[in-house]
């Protein structure tokens, strides 16, 4: 585990954006070069994906925003990100801003250099439009993370000396739906390798899916401040329904028959009919990334284990109804991997039949010493043992993935229609989705295949996978359907949160569980928890409600896993702070409220 700390003291050693932004980016060609052909602009473009997969811009740095699904080791309190104490010298968010403007600089070198020199490269529209594609994801993150950020459109060497001040969030907005557009227009299709398809590429309906992303936010910023930040609420949610329902329409995507495949190394190749977007990791190559180390399996390193920095929250293991093993198991395991390659812990064995009316209790939830991790990228087992080393694990982690799209096409229809429509079982439905109509249909769409599991257990190889759908269609006893006063149980699994939290109608009860919902999905992914809970306003108040621990747990458990957030979050946490270093060197910034 002290190996990270050598990993951490790295950031530390980096300086300003300015000076980041004085640097040439790394497998970035110059503008200098002019890219004189189609080649060269597309070893441009690489660059800019490689560095895409930096820790501090989508990788492990920035899924550990504070939330309430995970929390951090006694010992790594992340300069106070454990506890909500953080400051604008915080060195995560330092390197998250700079990170981001380190490809944003990188983005905006391609497309200067590429319609600069134009009449020379072949498809030359197409290396922009995946740079502007590139760049709107980087600004969403920067917006939502910060609010007003410097919105930097054009090549530069430095920002030294320009003092960029920040530009208001709605003309950012703008900037993203625009370049999303664009993009849109001249990007390819899923499997149109005769214009440029890669995997893991933005493609057009990763640009619709992020479209559906940015006006979701919109509406509920919207919502949440009682004034629209671009336009009305109930017109961006009807856009975002609108993009994601042309995904899902566009019948080129399809949930995984088997929740784990969309995670693991061995299995990226079913993985690729759900993911729209994604940073990519080849066993062998050196281009994974550390997120294994600290959302997976405890344990022996050396045999795909992973340190116990980040674990599963008290809160986050009990929204997982009795029968929704699969995604539980995956997404917050109650094991460690010993030095002998054995797996030891506490496993739910009552929960690999999916059908047990087995409750929780205390002699289920019992401590024994092992904690909950947040498995979801897990090491182990490793894809090549002897390609190994901490970041080669060759796991490609989605930033955007069709269950997303499905979550949120459910919330934008019960926002435009302010009701979650009608209800038709998820049996009739099929892992594509074409056929959905209402909120429920594609909400109990990804809940149906939350069914499905695979023979064994699944914390071994999953390798040959013999799937079990048996259960698949179960819509009253596995992973229930939601329907019409009905969504899903609290705790013990027996009280309808329909019951327990006086919902007056079917509309506010969705509009409230969705969230949940896409917590179980979707936890680690990225930073949509915490974008979830801030666009919803529910940030402080679920943060200091998670310490209603599960009642079942042990008082020595309890006194053990105590944080100390809900004391210390206020409203400055709604947003993050301006890195001291960035407004130490740009006299024009000013620091958020609070900090």
């Amino acid at each position: 585990m002290k190996k990270i700390y050598l990993f951490f003291a790295a950031g530390l050693l980096l300086s300003s954006c300015s000076d980041f932004l004085n640097e040439e980016a790394k497998s970035v060609m110059t503008t200098t070069n002019f890219y004189e052909n189609e080649q060269q602009a597309r070893q441009a473009l690489n660059g800019a994906y490689r560095e895409l997969s930096g820790s501090n811009v989508t990788g492990y740095e920035v899924r550990e925003l504070p939330n309430d699904l995970l929390k951090r080791a006694s010992w790594d309190e992340a300069n106070g990100l454990s506890d909500f104490t953080y400051t604008a010298n915080n060195t995560y968010i330092t390197t998250m801003w700079q990170g981001h403007y380190m490809v944003i600089k990188d983005c905006n070198a391609v497309i200067d250099a590429v319609e600069a020199n134009k009449d020379n490269i072949n498809n030359y529209e197409r290396y922009v439009a995946q740079a502007r594609g590139i760049r709107a994801f980087l600004y969403f993150d920067l917006v939502r993370w910060f609010g007003d950020v410097p919105l930097v459109l054009e090549s530069t060497k430095s920002l030294a000396g320009l003092d960029v001040p920040r530009t208001d969030k709605a003309e950012v907005f703008k900037q993203i739906i625009n370049d999303f557009e664009y993009c849109l227009e001249h990007t390819m299709d899923k499997g149109d390798t005769g214009n440029g398809y890669q995997y893991g590429r933005m493609t057009k309906d990763a640009c619709r899916g992020f479209l559906a992303k940015v006006y979701l936010w919109l509406g509920s910023v919207a919502q949440r401040d009682g004034k629209p930040l671009l336009g009305d609420a109930h017109e961006d949610f009807q856009k975002a329904l609108d993009y994601a329902g042309q995904v899902i329409q566009g019948g080129r995507y399809s949930l995984c028959k088997y929740y784990p495949d969309v995670f693991d190394a061995k299995t990226r190749d079913e993985a690729q009919n759900e993911v729209l977007f994604c940073v990519e990791g080849k066993t062998g190559d050196n281009t994974g990334t550390w997120t294994g180390m600290m959302f997976g399996i405890r344990g022996s390193q050396e045999l795909g284990g992973s340190w116990d920095n980040i674990s599963s929250s008290d809160y986050h293991r009990m929204i997982y109804e009795p029968s929704d093993s699969v995604r539980r198991l995956w997404n917050c395991p109650r094991v460690q991997l010993q030095e002998d390659g054995t797996l030891w812990g506490w496993d739910y064995k009552i929960y690999w039949d999916t059908r047990s009316d087995q409750k929780l209790s205390e002699a289920t939830e019992n401590n024994n010493w092992v904690q909950w991790c947040i498995g979801k990228f897990r090491r182990y087992p490793l894809a090549n043992p002897s390609a190994y080393n901490y970041t080669n694990f060759g796991m490609d982690e989605p930033l955007l993935r069709y269950a997303d799209v499905l979550l949120m096409y459910a919330e934008a229809y019960n926002e435009v229609n302010q009701s979650p429509g009608s209800y038709t079982p998820s049996s009739s439905f099929d892992l594509t989705g074409q056929s959905i109509k209402s909120a429920y249909d594609a909400v109990n769409l990804v809940r149906k295949r939350a069914r499905i599991a695979n023979e064994g257990i699944m914390h071994q190889d999953p390798m040959p996978r013999r799937l079990k759908t048996q259960y698949e269609n179960l819509t009253d006893i596995c992973v229930p359907d939601w329907r019409p006063g009905s969504y899903g149980y609290i705790y013990d699994g027996t009280r309808n949160p329909m019951d327990y939290y006086k919902y007056n109608n079917d509309y506010d009860a969705f509009r409230n569980e969705i969230l949940n919902e896409r917590a179980r999905e979707l936890v680690a992914e990225t930073t949509d928890r915490w974008c979830d809970l801030v666009r919803r306003g529910k940030l402080i108040s679920q943060m200091q409600m998670w310490r209603i621990y599960n009642p079942f747990i042990s008082t020595t458990e309890r006194n053990v896993l105590t944080t100390g957030a809900p004391e210390n979050i206020s409203e400055r946490n709604m947003q993050l702070p301006i890195p001291q270093s960035e407004i130490d060197v740009n006299k024009n910034l000013k620091q958020n409220p609070g900090y």
